[in-house]
């Protein structure tokens, strides 16, 4: 049941009033609902944080309830003067670090725009070998496949089967001695003398 009153009170309501408020075009009322969800959003990680290290405390769930709706029934002015106590104490140290981290981000992607993308090759010279080999194979096969097409060595039944297994027999005994004796291959010292 609390989630459901976080979940309508912080991201519903606030939501529906933001999505007026850039309706409307009332760029005071934009101002202060983004700063809310810049809020919101700080706190949802802080609270996952808190949650981990502190939720086995007995007074924790109800704490967190009571700064929440506190937050909740007084948005977006709250959140406005949070913003700025953030911005004030934290952001200012933290804002070179993320002015560097943009100089740098920026850096690469001129390297990457400006060089091409990076490709490790021998990895693909190795990939494409092996595509090369599986498409000769997969052409291999087409090629068999239109082989015994071609030939009807595929229709072959047993009749025929049959067939040339009795000229065979008859082409073996019209070999044989006339003896009546089973045919017995020569060996080769037999052949040699």
């Amino acid at each position: 049941m609390l989630r459901l009153i976080y979940i309508y009170y912080g991201t519903l309501l606030p939501g529906w009033n933001t999505l007026r408020a850039l309706s409307h075009g009332q760029r005071h009322f934009i101002v202060l609902w983004l700063k809310y969800w810049v809020i919101h959003a700080l706190l949802q990680a802080f609270g996952v944080l808190t949650d981990f290290f502190a939720g086995g405390l007995p007074f924790y769930a109800a704490l967190k309830l009571i700064l929440s709706v506190g937050l909740w029934f007084s948005a977006p002015y709250s959140s406005n003067h949070l913003y700025n106590i953030i911005k004030k104490y934290v952001m200012g140290k933290l804002e070179p670090i993320v002015e560097q981290g943009f100089r740098w981000h920026a850096t690469l992607d001129q390297d990457e725009q400006s060089s091409g993308p990076r490709v490790n090759k021998h990895l693909l010279k190795r990939e494409l070998s092996n595509l090369m080999a599986e498409i000769e194979m997969d052409q291999a096969e087409l090629h068999k496949r239109e082989f015994f097409k071609e030939s009807n060595l595929d229709r072959l039944d047993r009749d025929s089967m049959h067939n040339v297994i009795e000229y065979l027999t008859e082409r073996l005994e019209t070999q044989q001695p006339g003896d009546g004796k089973p045919y017995r291959p020569r060996r080769l010292s037999d052949r040699i003398n």
